[in-house]
């Protein structure tokens, strides 16, 4: 044979060996992960990273470790035979790790990734391996943020050093002193004596009916107070009416008092909330709440003409059965309230319009009318009542049992029933009279009118200074047994006097000029009664004297009104 076939024949033979031999001789591991570039780690010795496609390996038992930063290592053993060929692919899950944080000084907040943890420093946190971005702060301290890379079963000590961030105080003093101060373009509350970094900030001061201000406040170190003083803005209202010569009344609240005033086109009214009340005599009144801006406002009431027969008597059904008390409709109208040469109590006197009808008591609510509601609220009448008639005027109740019976009047009929405001009775008692009594100047005419102290009193009670003329009667007697007024309204003097909503004896600047609201300010102990009772001197049976008293008595009644 040739020599060069012999060299040819010899170096395949070889070949083939070399390959047999690593092909059947030894062993291969092919390895993939999820996520790629894991290191790829055989008994302890690194021999790459997948995907790692042909690892020669001899036959034996070998350790195999599947390793990357952030994910959970994978162990496992293998066992080899020559000619083996595997194939290994893992998915490897997310390691956790521990980060210590720490700070100088202690108890600084951390935020992890935006969330704020429940600790402050020194404190721990187990998380997810990777990078994480950390925060660390504290009050009057510079906010240090850092991202950190935490490796799977790692303890990753974070340590930050927090500067001092300079702070003042700042409090700002403002006219009116309840206007809302904003930062503005800062996420910041304000707070009197509020702790802020140094430096300049843009602060808008504004409360409703002035105008804001919005200026750059610079706070410096320590304590830092800012006076602000806001101007009154005004606004032009106009107002129009059906009927064209309505009165109305301009509500508003300025330096924490309520301020009214009558409408006029040349007024000026400051910006926020209004009031409006409209009325007219004969019409219902009307309200309107409104905001007035800096653009104005315009308003029309259209008043609805009230049509009731003056004079009229009728009483409510009761859903208990029976009838309410008799009621008479009054007419709408002005008077001159108190008396100008009178007590002081009585001064000054004013003029008072009453644009509403309404009706009232023809008489005094009687102890057959009170027996309906004592009945039903299961109550007792007073015991001194026992033996009374039931057409006598009812005494012994208090003001709360009159407003409470004016209540249940209310609930049982569906209509308004309350106690008369201290010039609504002293309208219906003048029945158009600006004199002393309805009927005129001479008291001795009181005994064909009222049941007072008179000639018949002063037999029984001797010492009593009396009137010379005799009404017959010592005591409260049956309703209706003098004469009425010009409203048909009886025994508006004497028998019992008759509890009013008003607290006390208020000075009449203190009054409302439509008569409607009562006054009750103050600590409301004692109630007015007017008109005097069975045992009252002329005087106290006038129509504008005032009287007032904290409790039930035998010469205290009721008589009510009732809203149309």
């Amino acid at each position: 044979m040739d020599n060069r076939i012999k060299v040819v024949v010899t170096l395949a033979i070889v070949a083939a060996s070399f390959w047999l031999y690593h092909y059947f001789g030894t062993a291969t591991v092919a390895v993939t992960s999820e996520p790629a570039g894991a290191q790829v780690i055989v008994d302890g010795r690194v021999r790459g990273v997948t995907p790692l496609s042909r690892l020669e390996l001899d036959s034996g038992s070998h350790r195999l470790e599947v390793a990357h930063s952030f994910y959970q290592t994978h162990v496992e053993g293998l066992s080899l035979d020559r000619g083996d060929h595997l194939v290994r692919h893992f998915v490897l899950e997310v390691g956790d790790g521990t980060l210590s944080l720490l700070s100088n000084p202690r108890g600084a907040w951390v935020e992890v990734d935006g969330e704020r943890l429940p600790d402050l420093t020194p404190t721990t946190l187990q998380t997810t391996a990777g990078e994480h971005t950390i925060v660390m702060g504290q009050a009057e301290r510079r906010a240090v943020a850092q991202v950190h890379t935490l490796k799977a079963q790692q303890t990753l000590e974070v340590n930050f050093n927090l500067n001092i961030d300079p702070h003042g105080s700042l409090t700002m003093m403002t006219s009116p002193r309840n206007a809302k101060i904003e930062f503005v373009d800062k996420d910041l509350v304000y707070t009197p004596q509020m702790r802020l970094p140094i430096g300049e900030y843009t602060v808008r001061v504004s409360r409703p009916g002035y105008e804001a201000q919005t200026f750059r406040y610079t706070v410096q170190y320590g304590d830092n107070r800012h006076d602000v003083k806001l101007v009154r803005a005004f606004g032009a209202l106009v107002v129009t009416t059906s009927p064209a010569d309505a009165d109305v009344q301009v509500s508003y609240v300025e330096g924490g008092r309520t301020r009214s005033k009558s409408y006029s086109t040349d007024m000026q009214l400051p910006l926020g909330a209004l009031e409006l009340r409209a009325r007219a005599i004969g019409y219902r009144t009307a309200f309107r709440k409104l905001d007035l801006t800096s653009q104005g406002a315009t308003v029309h009431f259209d008043l609805a003409a009230m049509q009731v027969q003056v004079g009229r008597v009728f009483s409510d059904a009761l859903s208990v059965g029976g009838q309410g008390p008799e009621l008479v409709v009054v007419p709408a109208g002005r008077f001159v309230m108190g008396n100008a040469s009178g007590p002081p109590s009585e001064q000054p006197a004013h003029t008072v319009v009453l644009s509403q009808p309404f009706a009232v008591s023809r008489f005094e609510v009687t102890i057959g009318d009170y027996l309906k509601y004592l009945q039903d609220r299961g109550l007792a009448l007073h015991e001194r009542l026992d033996s009374a008639d039931v057409t006598h005027a009812v005494a012994y109740v208090s003001h709360a049992d009159a407003t409470d019976y004016a209540d249940w009047l209310s609930a049982q009929t569906g209509h308004k029933y309350r106690l008369p405001t201290e010039a609504e009775w002293e309208y219906v008692a003048r029945a158009g009279s600006q004199q002393t009594y309805f009927f005129g100047e001479d008291p001795e005419q009181l005994c064909a009118y009222a049941n007072v102290s008179d000639a018949a009193t002063g037999k029984v009670y001797r010492q009593w200074q009396t009137l010379s003329c005799d009404d017959g009667l010592v005591r409260p007697g049956p309703v209706g047994t003098y004469q009425p007024n010009e409203f048909g309204v009886y025994d508006i003097y004497g028998n019992v006097a008759e509890w009013v909503a008003d607290c006390g004896l208020p000075e009449y600047t203190l009054a409302s000029d439509d008569g409607t609201h009562a006054y009750t300010g103050g600590s409301c102990s004692s109630h007015g009664v007017r008109g005097g009772s069975w045992d009252s001197q002329a005087i106290e049976a006038s129509s504008s004297y005032r009287f007032s008293v904290s409790s039930a008595n035998d010469d205290r009644g009721i008589r009510l009104l009732r809203v149309l």
